[in-house]
């Protein structure tokens, strides 16, 4: 199954129904990143086209909310999560993963809300309101000293993901704290957000799975890797850069193109020696230089067979 066919099987893992673009993926073999909402991969994707694409294309696929590690199981080489939201993601056993960046978390509040009057919310504040999400969910709350906050014990509504929370944060039912990146991707003109003091920072990972790949494979993830880590252009590390690959693509051709001119001249020598060999009557001479059979004695160009 080429990736295209991988990716338009599982439009479940994608974060909306536009999958045109998938469509015609794949066809030459590359390398497949996911990522899910409100990360910023953009920076190392555009390295990547400029350095490798001529060795491997890319194929970056925008993912659903926690859909990282099934997209992994799909059709993804490697995927960008939130730790938070993927906590398998850190399974050694399973997993590769390296830390990318962190993210702020901010309270989401209607624009109304007294919190605006704020710059930043101590996580303290949050003891009175009603979240919209299990406080467990939200990294570092249990090792803040309010662990003492006890949340209405009234039970959530049906949501299906945080772009349905927002809404209900819209219509006043309660707050939802999340990465300032998600805040910025669910933006509604009815809603606001501010920082959240005394709570630890999101963080993003990059992650593939621990398995064993053909050596051009594992190098191609091991490529991508150094570019999200800092590698430059100069590096002699990794694999060739898109320039490199080119100009070694171009010297190969050359070359072959000087191979094939000199057999062709080679030939073409060989063929006026032997023209001129039988035009002379040296024919049999010139063929026992080169090793050759002599022709049968009389069929030379011009000559007349004896009757009998």
């Amino acid at each position: 199954m080429i990736l295209s066919q991988a990716i338009l099987a599982r439009t479940d893992l994608l974060v909306d129904g536009h999958t045109d673009r998938y469509e015609q993926v794949g066809k030459v073999p590359g390398l497949c990143v996911g990522f899910v909402p409100g990360v910023m991969p953009g920076k190392w994707f555009n390295r990547w086209r400029d350095r490798y694409s001529a060795l491997a294309p890319l194929t970056d696929v925008a993912l659903g909310e926690s859909k990282g590690l099934a997209a992994l199981d799909a059709f993804a080489d490697m995927v960008l999560v939130r730790a938070e939201d993927e906590p398998a993601a850190r399974d050694k056993n399973l997993y590769h993963a390296i830390e990318l960046y962190r993210e702020v978390p901010v309270v989401v509040l209607p624009k109304d809300h007294l919190f605006t009057l704020l710059e930043a919310v101590p996580v303290a504040d949050l003891a009175e309101e009603f979240l919209l999400q299990d406080p467990r969910e939200i990294p570092g709350w249990e090792h803040t000293e309010q662990t003492r906050i006890v949340q209405e014990s009234r039970p959530l509504p049906s949501m299906r993901h945080r772009a349905d929370a927002v809404e209900l944060v819209a219509a006043g039912l309660g707050l939802l704290v999340v990465p300032m990146s998600l805040a910025r991707f669910y933006h509604r003109k009815d809603v606001t957000y501010r920082p959240v003091e005394g709570l630890e920072e999101y963080q993003v990972l990059l992650v593939w799975k621990r398995q064993v790949r053909p050596e051009e494979r594992e190098a191609v993830i091991q490529d991508f890797v150094g570019i999200t880590r800092g590698r430059t252009a100069a590096s002699q590390r990794g694999s060739d850069t898109r320039e490199t690959a080119l100009e070694k693509q171009s010297r190969e051709k050359e070359e072959a193109k000087r191979k094939r001119q000199a057999a062709n001249k080679r030939r073409e020598a060989e063929d006026r020696k032997r023209r001129n060999a039988q035009k002379s009557g040296n024919l049999r001479q010139f063929q026992a230089q080169k090793g050759a059979k002599p022709a049968p004695k009389g069929s030379g160009r011009g000559s007349r067979g004896k009757k009998r």
